[in-house]
């Protein structure tokens, strides 16, 4: 019995022995696996600093991931490291990294940002733009580098009538109200950064235009007042009125409404003055003569000559006359004595001086001998006179009225007027400083106080007509 056991004993040790009642161990599953973060922000173009896992218990024949990485990340086959620079921006999104091996696997969650790189470089064609009231400006439309602009803004917000665009950041429009002048701080960003760009713009209103006064030419005594020459001007409001130079002492210019009124204190001024209304947009201008002295004036009767169809001989008989304006503070002032000098037709000759002579005015001075002095003289197309009313006696004369001065008698060219068949144009013109004479000052009225002023003169237009 005791033998039998044995045997049974030893046959088992033997089956055990020959590998009869056993197999092979199976590896064990890795676990633990651990990236350093959980959350991985990164812009289009950074290169990742390489992420290598821990992992622990078996060891790992496959790492995977799901869904795949962005586009330029990649994970290592060899020990779990994600490496790479991503090439995609937009992404966002959480990947399964899955280590595993035959027995079985472990896993980690990580999530993954791409954004795309910040905009940078951000300029505008002009830092400053001047814009009018009304006006479309000139589209204003960025450059800017780096990352795509997913955002426009400007700080503070655009003057009326101008709006940035969402689509590429360009300024246009059409400014709505004036007078406003800032700085704009305007502004591309994304989700990863900005940058900025100042730009200054002023709106002004329209500029003003067709400034007219009145007249072009005022005269008035000093110590009159002068008649209000009240302005006319269009398009935008004027913020500022300007004279240059200075308007003589006494006169002003209403700073409101560019009226020029007021009082001259002497006599003596005759200056061409500019006048400039203007505001932020612009000005316009407008030439005003202003003349500070009495007022005479030197003008011719109205006349008409003849000629001949078949000879050319004609004649114009020709009467100057003085008048003093009653605005003078001396009106009716004693004068003592006169020179003019007139032009007959100085570009195109038709006619000649056959006399000169006083008027019946001045014969009766001095008991019927004329004036005292009397010179007379033609010098090519020019008529030369000066007279002294007397030099020892107190023969003066007022021209509250209209009076002749001088007469005087023109003959017709012939040949200029054989074979002409209607009226002819012939010009008189008033000379002030005439070419052909010594003195500056030709036309001059004399009072009793020798005070010489220069009248004002009117050019005349005489037709001659034609008879048989």
């Amino acid at each position: 019995m005791l033998r039998q056991s044995f045997c049974i004993l030893l046959g088992l040790l033997l089956l055990s022995g020959c590998g009869g009642g056993g197999g092979s161990s199976s590896p064990q599953a890795p676990c633990d696996l651990i990236y350093s973060i959980v959350f991985l922000s990164l812009e289009e173009g950074e290169l990742l600093t390489p992420l290598t896992p821990t992992v622990g218990c078996g060891t790992v024949d496959d790492w995977s991931v799901t869904p795949i990485l962005p586009g330029g990340l990649t994970i290592s086959q060899v020990d779990g490291t994600i490496s790479g620079t991503p090439t995609t921006a937009g992404t966002d999104d959480d990947h399964v990294i899955t280590a595993s091996n035959s027995t079985g696997s472990t896993e980690f969650t990580l999530r993954i940002l791409i954004n795309p790189n910040a905009p940078c470089a951000l300029t505008y064609p002009l830092d400053f733009v001047i814009a009018e009231q009304g006006t479309a400006i000139n589209p204003q439309t960025p450059m800017v580098s780096c990352g795509d602009v997913a955002q426009w803004s400007v700080l503070p917000a655009l003057p009326g009538g101008l709006i940035i665009s969402q689509v590429d950041g360009t300024i246009s429009g059409t400014p709505t109200t004036a007078d406003t002048d800032d700085d704009y701080i305007v502004t591309a960003s994304n989700v990863t950064g900005m940058t900025s760009f100042s730009i200054r713009i002023q709106v002004n209103p329209p500029p003003p235009c067709n400034l007219a006064y009145p007249l072009d030419f005022v005269m008035v005594p000093a110590d009159v007042a002068l008649t209000p020459q009240v302005p006319t001007v269009g398009c935008g409001p004027v913020a500022n009125w300007q004279v240059a130079p200075l308007l003589p002492d006494g006169l002003q210019i209403d700073p409101i409404d560019g009226t020029i009124s007021g009082t001259a204190t002497s006599d003596g001024h005759d200056e061409v003055h500019l006048i400039t209304a203007s505001n932020g947009g612009g000005s316009t201008s407008f030439n005003l003569r202003i003349r500070i002295d009495p007022i005479f004036t030197y003008q011719t009767s109205p006349t008409t000559g003849t000629y001949s169809t078949s000879t050319g001989v004609g004649s114009v008989n020709l009467a100057l006359t003085l008048v003093e304006d009653s605005g003078n503070p001396t009106y009716p002032t004693d004068i003592s004595g006169f020179n003019l000098v007139l032009s007959h037709d100085a570009l195109a000759l038709t006619t000649t001086v056959a006399s000169i002579g006083p008027s019946a005015v001045l014969q009766a001075l001095n008991a019927g001998a004329g004036p005292t002095f009397w010179f007379q003289d033609t010098q090519g197309d020019e008529v030369v006179i000066g007279s002294i009313f007397s030099f020892t006696t107190l023969a003066v004369m007022q021209f509250d009225t209209e009076k002749e001065v001088v007469l005087i008698d023109y003959e017709t060219i012939p040949a200029v007027f054989i074979g002409q068949t209607g009226p002819v144009s012939v010009d008189f013109i008033w000379v002030e400083d005439s070419p052909l004479t010594a003195t500056t000052n030709d036309l001059l009225v004399v009072t009793d106080g020798a005070q010489g002023i220069t009248p004002l003169t009117v050019d005349a237009e005489v037709l001659i007509t034609a008879s048989p």
